[in-house]
């Protein structure tokens, strides 16, 4: 798993003025918390944080965070829980931080990339990826950052790949049912079946039409 060094600095003003004024001179209000600690108002340079968190984007991170001015503590190894951004300029608004303990394991969900082109592409059929992400419990640093996955060998006529053949570092677990099928190749529709389910459809909806045409019923004497 990548790691990745951050600076904070505590706040002690609160509400909305408080918070107004922390942005407008450049920093980004965040918190920090954990299941062993209380929760910590933190503040960070804004620009620095975008930049970082741009970077590591869609990559499972433990921050090693050094909060100045706190004594008696290392840093703190985090997890990032939530980013609030603003909907228009996509400003960082707010960051949540859970603290993590590295001596104890974690689940997380492992991004699966998916390498290769498949033969069966290559025939005509479709690559059908049906896991983007797998669960993954291990200690914090033993977790890999993704799991790769050639699909070359796929046919036609392949069952797919499911997680039991997924390459998983030894000092991990798969959270995952073992016959549960990541990729796939689908065969595409013929043609033909598409027409024919075209022409079935449209005959149907005729059928249903009334006969526009036909006269209506002579009126019974009394």
């Amino acid at each position: 798993m990548i790691q990745q060094d951050m600076v904070a600095a505590t706040r002690q003003d609160f509400g909305k003025g408080a918070t107004h004024r922390l942005r407008q001179s450049g920093y980004a209000p965040a918190i920090l918390y954990g299941k062993k600690s209380e929760p910590v108002a933190l503040a960070m340079e804004t620009k620095k944080l975008t930049r970082d968190l741009l970077r590591l984007h869609g990559h499972n991170v433990v921050i090693s965070l050094d909060i100045e001015g706190e004594k008696g503590k290392n840093k703190h190894h985090v997890l990032v829980k939530d980013i609030q951004t603003d909907p228009v300029s996509d400003a960082i608004l707010h960051v949540d931080f859970f603290e993590i303990d590295m001596d104890k394991e974690i689940v997380l969900e492992v991004a699966v990339v998916y390498t290769g082109t498949a033969k069966g592409v290559d025939m005509g059929g479709i690559l059908n990826i049906m896991a983007h992400t797998v669960k993954i419990k291990g200690l914090p640093l033993a977790i890999p950052d993704e799991i790769e996955v050639d699909v070359t060998s796929l046919e036609l006529t392949s069952q797919g790949i499911t997680c039991a053949d997924l390459a998983i570092p030894a000092d991990v677990t798969l959270e995952e049912e073992l016959d549960k099928v990541c990729v796939s190749i689908v065969a595409p529709m013929a043609e033909e079946e598409e027409v024919e389910e075209e022409e079935a459809v449209e005959d149907e909806e005729g059928a249903e039409k009334p006969d526009e045409a036909a006269e209506p019923a002579a009126p019974t004497e009394e």
